[in-house]
């Protein structure tokens, strides 16, 4: 009873305190109370993970990130308050370096908390009401612990979260598993929040003004005529930094894991578009590289475009595809052999259309950069016909 507003207490510090000391703020509170239920919770004094806790960890923490990036789309849409939460957290997420904040995460807040919560309040509300109202009440109380932070985002977040941790713990999942996926959930969707961060501010101070004006009173046809002739030692566009890259190449294996571990059945839609894995060959030691892409079917066909979301370089991919355009996609279970080719002229501005019509984010990714973004046709190989 005395932890529940403690746990509060410690959360309306950190998030409305200075924005400089958050991390060192939540990890001095959270830190505390985690240690308090290592002493007086038996149930709740961690043992070594094992090589099982942690590969189920990373499966069920990747399959929470997926799904809450899902609902976080359109929660964000549907409630104006939401993405200004967001935004507020995104700011924090960049007081700290990003070793510092994974560290605080890893080490002191996912373990903690599950310390606290799963292994103290729940385990101690099990015994008195069983494990499915105890689940529940958890919840419940770790939703309401986050009110004081001020923050909707943050709120929504952690319910669901704890909601998702409270059920693993009434299935009989140990602690330390639960820390794992706490963390494998928790760094992810922050890396990719700071990332969000960098970009904006990045495209605020670099983006030039015409970039703007002009793609914005233009239909797509006229951007396909204005943006063709762009040399590259010229492009602007946003700026892919280490970190982003690294979080990229997280996502990516994330989601192609699940893809081929279900079958397609997880993955194969976002944002009501499919997705496919399209694998390249490195050109430089003729290594399998993989990628999931949305893809656009047109008739027999399907059409791809190397957005990498406006940035001033193509892809590694599409690089990939110039070097050699034979490539494998596969689109749920179903698994093709194609080839590549780079459409032009009147040809692009048909297929762009057809793709914007479906995914808008396309046009704002065109409005980023100075690069005309290429739009791909993947046929059949001949010999597959």
């Amino acid at each position: 009873m005395a932890g529940v507003p403690l746990c509060a207490a410690g959360l309306a510090m950190a998030f409305r305190g200075p924005a400089r000391a958050h991390w060192r703020t939540l990890a001095l509170t959270h830190g505390a109370l985690g240690l308090a239920a290592a002493v007086v919770e038996p149930s709740a004094r961690h043992r070594p993970a094992s090589r099982d806790d942690v590969a189920v960890a990373f499966r069920v923490g990747a399959g929470m990130v997926a799904a809450g990036t899902l609902v976080d789309a359109v929660a964000r849409r549907a409630v104006p308050r939401l993405a200004a939460d967001a935004t507020a957290l995104r700011a924090l997420t960049v007081t700290a370096g990003p070793v510092r904040m994974c560290a605080h995460l890893l080490l002191v807040v996912a373990p903690a908390e599950e310390l606290f919560w799963r292994g103290l309040v729940q385990d101690r509300l099990t015994r008195r009401l069983g494990a499915g109202r105890a689940a529940a009440v958890t919840t419940v109380l770790y939703g309401l612990a986050h009110v004081p932070a001020g923050n909707a985002a943050v709120t929504g977040a952690a319910t669901g979260l704890g909601g998702g941790l409270s059920l693993l713990r009434a299935r009989g999942a140990s602690l330390e598993r639960l820390a794992l996926v706490h963390a494998f959930w928790v760094v992810p969707t922050l890396l990719g929040e700071r990332l969000r961060r960098a970009e904006g501010t990045h495209r605020g101070r670099t983006a030039p003004r015409h970039a703007t004006t002009t793609a914005a009173t233009t239909t797509a046809d006229q951007e396909d005529l204005s943006m063709t002739t762009m040399p590259r030692a010229g492009r602007a566009g946003r700026r892919v930094t280490r970190w982003s890259r690294f979080v990229q190449l997280a996502n990516n294996a994330v989601h192609i894991a699940l893809y081929e571990r279900t079958g397609g059945r997880l993955g194969t839609r976002m944002l009501g578009n499919q997705v496919g894995i399209l694998t390249t060959r490195r050109p430089r030691d003729g290594q399998p590289y993989s990628v999931p892409l949305f893809t656009f079917p047109d008739g027999p066909d399907v059409i791809v475009v190397a957005s990498y979301r406006g940035s001033a370089g193509d892809p590694r991919w599409y690089r990939h595809l110039l070097a050699d355009p034979d490539a494998v996609l596969r689109v749920g279970d179903r698994v093709r052999a194609v080839r590549a080719r780079v459409l032009e002229g009147d040809e692009r501005a048909a297929a762009w259309r057809h793709v914007v019509r479906r995914f808008k984010g396309y046009e704002e990714y065109q409005r980023r950069t100075t690069r005309q973004l290429p739009v791909v046709r993947l046929s059949l190989r001949p010999e597959q016909d």
